[in-house]
């Protein structure tokens, strides 16, 4: 590996070569119609593809709650596009240049998939949640009474014999959305597939011609700029689902007697999957139209069609035989490894932040999901956006060397670190809930939740355990039901429907006069939605800072090694990140979550379901304390690298200057390699 303190020549004005060639291309020429046209197309395809990747961050806590599955689940649904992504890259990375490229980058598929995921809203039976307003909720002709009655255990035994058919219908339908996010993940490398298309881009200088391109690509591509847009309009489209019920259309939204605050609200998840799997297929389907392959410019087909040109192709076994030491060389090289761990402890704390912040912010701040995506779209994209495209142009106009690159990437990690440390005193209390934050008399701290929901006020009501209808006393302590706060009798229907006679909210020592609750939750403290607001400040400085560093973070894995191993290095890095970045880290903090549970919600047919209530405190240390840890982790190996790509400099350089020293008239300032 040979490495130079001089600036890159990559980056100097403005010859471009293609296929080895230093020919000055006219900007008026290189580009075609059909080239043109596939520009448009495939940056559309990669609108759609981001839209729809934010939009599934946006339905976590939805899907969560639909299919009555916990976090773990979920995260393994989330993780699943990136196990699509690594079962096609052998396929791409072979037969990708024996096919029609346009047809086979994978927009068909993302499109069908998609679809897929929104298909078990449509064979599900309508959403039933548990509620004192029984007549919304009377599909199957049982309802469990919410007031203290002695009734309730026959009731109850009615709704075990008839949850069979919920549990069938309900059981394995999320493995759908599962598989139609395998199919969404089989993107096939749509950047890499765009250069090797429109560029005619030779296999030894894909690496070589892909730092170029990656530099245009986050300063002025159309595609860099859509990819970003995309996000926004996914989360915008997250918003707006999540704010309508479930099963819109089929029930009066009036009856619905939940609010999007509530922890059994489900948002109509599928209906942002129908919107963005149509205008995937609408963006697949003129693909279809596009030729094999485009008209060569004239003036490098003249180039690329002498005789000096490499006409052999490499055999498979030709192939895997040079793959072993290429892999050696380059598993081999210290500051190459060291930078891959960096690279895939980054991109897990990356992975925990974009997929579980919005369940973080609903949970630690009480905000309804709606809201929460609505405002992460409009506060951290744009940042977003800007940190990208100003971290391309810091590149260009500085022409940044490898160690340029890297104390750049360095010093952005590191500031928005700090800029997250905040984070840890912006946080709310859990609210107090009966039996399971507080004792139902206030007086002493619940030791056993699993026993502390029963107490000598409920006793005798034959409340069922599976139940979760929060109602909010005049004592300001919320009761997981009705049932469960000692009620004894209603007043109105539907939303403003009020319980009286509550025999627990008379023991902690009002009046029966003034013993009644309402549906819902009680509200938070008002500190929390300025908290809340605060967080979404410095979640938005934070992102910005980080941006910053975003182009260096790919080309120094390229300038790090030889430049025959670019390409493979490239390859183990993607696929290192993804097995050990993408896949583990939804899943594992996902479990992580769950064990921050304080109450669960329970099937009607026994087992649990989706959790109802988390320790907010627990939640905020273990999501804050894991990204900080894994971050600060990475960011002293990205340091440790620093150092050695400087020591590496600067040995060259000595090396170089011996070298002129002791042979002036060899040496000629042209031919010095550049690590690239």
């Amino acid at each position: 590996m040979t490495v130079e303190g001089s600036p890159d020549r990559s980056t100097e004005p403005r010859t471009i070569e293609y296929s080895g060639h230093n020919q000055k291309t006219p900007q008026t020429k290189c580009c075609s119609p059909t080239l043109k046209i596939f520009i448009g197309l495939l940056a559309f395809c990669y609108f759609t593809k981001s839209l729809t990747g934010a939009y599934t961050k946006s339905t976590i806590t939805q899907i969560e709650r639909r299919f009555e599955i916990p976090s773990s689940t979920v995260g393994i649904i989330d993780g699943s596009f990136e196990m699509g992504n690594l079962l096609v890259i052998t396929v791409v990375s072979y037969f990708g240049s024996k096919f029609h490229r346009p047809k086979i980058i994978g927009v068909l598929l993302m499109g069908v998939g998609t679809l897929l995921m929104a298909l078990p809203h449509f064979i599900m039976s309508q959403y039933k949640y548990d509620t004192a307003a029984a007549h919304s909720n009377d599909a199957d002709n049982f309802t469990v009474s919410s007031t203290c009655s002695s009734d309730n255990q026959s009731t109850v035994q009615q709704l075990v014999s008839g949850c069979l058919k919920e549990e069938a219908e309900s059981s394995p339908t999320w493995v759908i959305v599962l598989f139609g996010n395998i199919l969404r993940g089989i993107k096939l490398l749509l950047l890499l597939l765009f250069i090797l298309f429109f560029y005619h881009i030779k296999a030894t200088h894909v690496s070589r011609d892909l730092v170029y391109f990656v530099i245009f690509f986050f300063s002025v591509g159309c595609l860099h700029t859509l990819g970003v847009i995309g996000p926004f309009f996914g989360y915008s489209l997250g918003s707006l689902c999540a704010s309508f019920y479930v099963d819109i259309g089929l029930v009066n939204q009036e009856s619905v007697t939940i609010t999007p605050q509530d922890s059994r609200w489900v948002g109509a998840w599928w209906l942002g999957y129908v919107v963005s799997g149509l205008l995937t297929l609408l963006a697949a389907l003129p693909l279809w139209f596009l030729p094999r392959a485009l008209p060569e410019n004239p003036q490098t087909s003249k180039l690329d069609h002498p005789s000096n040109q490499h006409k052999h192709t490499l055999s498979i076994t030709e192939i895997a035989k040079d793959f072993g030491p290429s892999l050696k060389r380059l598993l081999t090289n210290g500051i190459y490894l060291l930078y891959l761990v960096y690279g895939v402890l980054a991109f897990n704390a990356f992975t925990i932040v974009i997929t579980y912040t919005p369940k973080y912010l609903e949970q630690q701040f009480g905000q309804s999901a709606s809201k929460t995506n609505f405002l992460i779209g409009v506060t951290s994209i744009p940042s977003v956006a800007l940190g990208m495209f100003l971290s391309g142009w810091i590149m260009k106009r500085f022409k940044l060397s490898l160690l340029g690159s890297t104390r750049l990437m360095f010093f952005c990690s590191v500031t928005s670190l700090v800029c997250t440390i905040p984070y840890f005193a912006l946080s709310c209390e859990n609210i107090d809930v009966a039996g399971v934050t507080v004792p139902y008399q206030g007086s002493i701290e619940v030791q056993d939740i699993s026993r502390g929901l029963l107490t000598s006020c409920n006793t005798d009501c034959g409340c069922p355990d599976f139940q979760w209808d929060p109602v909010c006393g005049q004592n300001e302590v919320t009761y997981i039901s009705p049932c469960h706060a000692g009620c004894n009798s209603t007043r109105g229907a539907e939303q403003n429907m009020t319980f009286h006679g509550c025999t627990c909210i008379q023991s902690w020592g009002l009046t029966s006069g003034n013993s009644s609750a309402v549906l819902g939750q009680c509200s938070r403290e008002t500190s929390c939605t300025k908290m809340f607001y605060i967080y979404l400040a410095l979640q938005s400085l934070a992102f910005f800072v980080y941006c910053l560093g975003t182009v260096p973070f790919f080309l120094v894995s390229l300038r790090i090694v030889d430049p025959a191993l670019k390409s493979l290095s490239v390859g183990v890095f993607l696929l290192v990140l993804r097995i050990f970045g993408g896949i583990p880290a939804p899943i594992c903090f996902g479990a992580l979550i769950d064990s921050t549970c304080l109450k669960w919600g329970q099937k009607k047919c026994g087992g649990s379901g989706t959790c109802r209530m988390y320790d907010i405190e627990t939640f905020r240390y273990l999501f804050l304390g894991l990204v900080s840890s894994l971050r600060t982790i990475s960011y002293t190996l990205l340091w440790i690298v620093t150092i050695q790509i400087k020591r590496k400099v600067q040995n060259d350089k000595q090396m170089s200057k011996d070298a002129e020293l002791q042979h002036p008239v060899l040496c000629d300032p042209e031919q010095e390699t550049t690590l690239k």
